[in-house]
């Protein structure tokens, strides 16, 4: 749909961690606010991304902190915080990159926009459930396998039926 994209990244917000570190109410680890005190449980997290795996959810989340203060740093103060970056095992150039794929997202990446023309576009309806379920040879309908992988059977001899037996029998 128009102006929609699918969620394949989670993102957890930053912001009450760094309010609430800021209000002395979460414990600091070193220049940074300490990762355990999320809101939202860090196991959950690991649970949920990386299969019960702790580190790279805290790393990945340190580093995202990382940049948000030395970009605010280098923002509103106006100077340049490298402590921050280098408790996070970050250079300068990767933090540019996490800011310009996280937070600066160009009109292409935030809006999907339909590639076609759709007043240029035929009327779908006589193809809609035209092909149905197929085994690679389009649209025929006629494939040498059955669902179940067996030969598919092209022919059946029918038996005849007992008026035609007693047909031939009068004859």
């Amino acid at each position: 749909e128009y102006r929609t994209l699918p969620m394949v990244w989670y993102v957890p917000p930053l912001s009450p961690i760094q309010s609430a570190a800021e209000r002395g109410r979460v414990g600091m680890n070193g220049e940074l606010p300490d990762v355990a005190s999320l809101r939202i449980p860090v196991r959950y997290l690991a649970n949920m991304l990386t299969a019960g795996d702790e580190a790279p959810v805290i790393r990945a989340l340190e580093r995202m902190m990382a940049m948000r203060a030395w970009r605010r740093a280098k923002n509103v103060d106006g100077v340049e915080d490298l402590k921050v970056l280098e408790q996070a095992g970050l250079s300068v150039a990767q933090a540019e990159d996490m800011y310009r794929y996280l937070a600066i997202a160009n009109y292409e990446d935030r809006f999907v926009i339909p590639t076609a023309h759709r007043e240029y576009a035929d009327d779908a309806f006589g193809e809609r459930g035209g092909c149905g379920f197929t085994f690679g040879n389009g649209c025929s309908g006629d494939s040498p396998a059955d669902l179940f992988g067996a030969r598919k059977i092209t022919s059946y001899s029918v038996p005849p039926n007992r008026q035609e037996k007693e047909e031939k029998v009068v004859s």
